[in-house]
């Protein structure tokens, strides 16, 4: 019961998923419980959210508009002692459970713990679902009982439809509510960027009625928008299996983008050919916003009041008529404009999530103001108990998806061993996404084919006048990283550098840069000493860089760790002699701009012309010796270039530059033996070929490090 001496009602909500990238939501069910819950917060109850965030590629984060507690997998489906303890320790009001499975475990002792009312958040009719998406009527059967059992054990039943809100009543809810989705209608739709014959879909194409939909548009809208130049937009994250549906075809998948309002004012009309799925769809909201006629099925429509006035509704149980009704939108303006209008005036007034906010409180109140005891409810029978402890159908299709981490050693992989890559079948979908979201901001088509860098940490995909790099490790941090080093070089004199025209750094998606693509080639004859001598050159212009253009940059480290139980010698060699020289060699740092990987197979050489620098994605502040170390080992060490050459090239053009280097031997030397410390962290198990080089290479190093006077290079 609420204690009358709180001013704030406390709701918990515990929603595990894999539909978050860090805060952005993937999914409607992660869209509605971030949107729902942020204006509950609004409208002054204290919100907790127990978040089980499973989705690999996501991180906690702080960009959260309400407490948030991640728990891992195990504190929810295996020992849930833990989530006992927190239930206790935030002592809340309500309740608010999602999962149908977890509910049926554990819900009501969960919130017997903290004294809470237990509310069910009933998604949709879980048996219908069950019978779409291929389970059949065992399955079916199986997801009745397990919903009937969690509207019992609940003291209220949140629904989104007066559907599924009869069904929780047919169930004996004890006290059912109706708390619709909700979407923020925004500026007024901007129809002057729409495209003749454009139709929009969103969803994501990981749920199975979605990946239907997308199907049949593919099938049965887009032959006959091709003639007339019309186009399928589909926006919203897909698997691999489905890149098919966008080659060849009018229909395109652009993945997820950023700014979903404004991809949705390029088109003329939305589409939702869904024949099931249950619950509110969020997507036909989102439509509504951005002021589209829709076309789509009546259950793309559930919960919404009469859809004829901003909808042309499908009558065909095979959605025949979708075509014809698209093609009736698209030719007919004052049509399109009195169902467009009369969408966004239902979003402005009746579906908002601040409006959904206020029903989801008073439904709360209500619940936690109940008189007697809670958990009224009979234990769940063991055979029930036994279904329960079966993930839910989410969960395991997530799982039949993910591919098993891999290290690769080659530092390139041709385009034509795309499938074969570990990091490309593991990421296709999101690299895929990030390159058609790219495409879409751009204008630009690039090929399909991936350039796979060094490990895998990003992939660079190319067309005529520029090329597109997406980044599969740290990805916005090195985006940001690549984008300022860009525009910081630029200003250096004497060299060329790629033009930014592009970027994407949001949550959500794999971050991306696109720049102009440079002339040139790479150096590759070790014996050429004009190269040898442009290298030297290159560095001293990046490093009269002055200091007060770098203060947006990121520090450049090495983070050296400490050693592995197996005590390889030569690492042990290196951090002894490191430990003894560091306090000495630190004070002689020479700050300034650091490449990151300067070498010869980042420059670009054109007859005539001045040398070209790229890849920045591992630039950042520091000591300079750190591009002149990467030189020294890669390029001489172990190409054969001539050290003494490139280096005397380095001095003269930092003179002239007015900045003049003068390279001391035995700081060389030292970052070299840090350099081969780091190398020898990783790449004994990735990369044996640099780990076998290294080793030969070190105690040459270390003998010169620690002989008297100036050591011999």
């Amino acid at each position: 019961m609420t204690d009358p001496h709180r001013s704030r009602l406390r709701v918990v909500v515990l929603f595990e998923t894999a539909g978050f990238q860090r805060s952005l939501p993937l999914t409607g069910a992660a869209a509605r419980t971030l949107h729902l819950n942020r204006c509950l917060a609004d409208a002054g109850a204290e919100v907790t959210l127990l978040l089980c965030d499973l989705n690999p590629r996501s991180a906690p984060t702080r960009r959260w508009p309400f407490p948030v507690r991640y728990l891992p997998y195990e504190a929810v489906y295996e020992d849930t002692t833990g989530l006992m303890a927190q239930v206790r320790e935030l002592a809340p009001d309500v309740l608010v459970m999602s999962n149908t499975q977890l509910t049926v475990r554990y819900g009501r002792a969960l919130a017997d713990a903290g004294s809470a009312a237990l509310v069910y958040e009933m998604h949709d009719d879980e048996a219908a679902v069950a019978r779409t998406i291929g389970g059949g009527e065992w399955a079916a059967r199986q997801a009745a009982v397990l919903q009937a059992t969690a509207v019992a054990a609940a003291d209220a039943v949140v629904a989104f439809t007066r559907r599924d809100a009869d069904l929780a009543t047919a169930l004996r809810g004890r006290a059912v509510h109706i708390v619709p989705c909700g979407v923020e209608p925004g500026p007024s739709p901007d129809r002057t960027r729409e495209r003749p014959g454009a139709a929009a879909f969103v969803g994501n194409l990981y749920y199975e009625p979605n990946a239907r939909a997308a199907a049949f548009l593919r099938a049965s809208l887009a032959p006959v928008l091709a003639p007339a130049g019309g186009s399928v937009e589909v926006y919203g994250r897909y698997p691999a299996a489905l890149r098919e549906l966008g080659r060849g075809s009018v229909l395109q998948l652009h993945g997820p983008v950023p700014d979903l309002r404004a991809a949705l004012s390029t088109a003329q009309v939305a589409v939702a050919p869904l024949d099931s799925g249950g619950g509110m769809k969020l997507k036909v909201l989102q439509y509504l916003a951005a002021g589209l006629p829709i076309v789509g099925t009546p259950e793309a429509f559930a919960g919404l009041p009469d859809p004829h006035a901003f909808a042309l509704v499908s009558t065909h149980p095979d959605m025949a008529d979708v075509p014809a009704l698209v093609i009736a939108l698209h030719e007919d303006h004052t049509l399109r404009r009195r169902l467009g209008d009369a969408g966004r005036r239902l979003a402005e007034t009746a579906f908002s999530w601040s409006a959904a906010a206020t029903l989801a409180l008073h439904a709360y109140r209500l619940a936690a103001g109940r008189t007697g005891p809670f958990g009224s409810a009979p234990a769940p029978l063991p055979e029930v108990l036994a279904m329960a402890a079966r993930p839910p159908y989410w969960l395991r299709e997530w799982r039949t998806r993910q591919e098993p981490r891999t290290r690769m050693n080659e530092s390139t992989t041709p385009a034509a061993d795309r499938g074969q890559h570990p990091v490309l079948a593991r990421l296709a979908g999101e690299i895929d996404c990030a390159r058609q979201a790219a495409e879409s901001a751009l204008d630009t088509v690039f090929d399909q084919a991936a350039i796979v860098g060094y490990g895998g940490r990003s992939m660079v995909f190319l067309s005529r006048t520029a090329i597109l790099k997406i980044y599969t490790h740290r990805p916005a941090e090195r985006a940001e990283r690549e984008i300022t080093g860009l525009n910081l070089a630029a200003q250096a004199a004497g060299l060329r550098v790629p033009e930014v025209l592009g970027h994407d750094t949001v949550d959500g998606a794999l971050a991306w840069v696109s720049a102009t693509r440079l002339d040139g080639a790479a150096p590759t004859d070790p014996h050429d000493e004009q190269s040898t001598a442009l290298l030297g050159t290159a560095a001293a212009r990046l490093h009269t860089l002055p200091a007060s253009a770098l203060t947006g940059l990121a520090p450049f480290r090495r983070n050296i760790r400490p050693l592995p139980d197996d005590h390889h010698p030569v690492r042990t060699r290196l951090s002894a002699v490191l430990t003894q020289a560091e306090p000495v060699q630190t004070a002689a740092c020479v700050p300034g701009f650091v490449h990151g990987d300067y070498s010869a197979r980042n420059l670009l050489l054109v007859p005539g012309q001045a040398p070209g620098i790229i890849d920045f994605e591992g630039c950042g502040t520091g000591c300079v010796y750190d591009d002149l170390t990467n030189l020294y080992v890669q390029n001489c060490l172990i190409d054969g270039r001539d050290p003494h050459l490139a280096l005397a090239a380095y001095q003269t053009e930092s003179t002239r530059l007015g900045r003049p280097i003068e390279v001391d031997t035995r700081h060389l030397l030292f970052h070299t033996a840090r350099y081969f410390r780091w190398v020898l962290q990783w790449a004994i198990e990735i990369d044996t070929e640099l780990a076998d080089q290294v080793t030969g290479l070190a105690p040459r190093v270390l003998d010169a490090l620690e002989t008297e006077g100036a050591p011999p290079l």
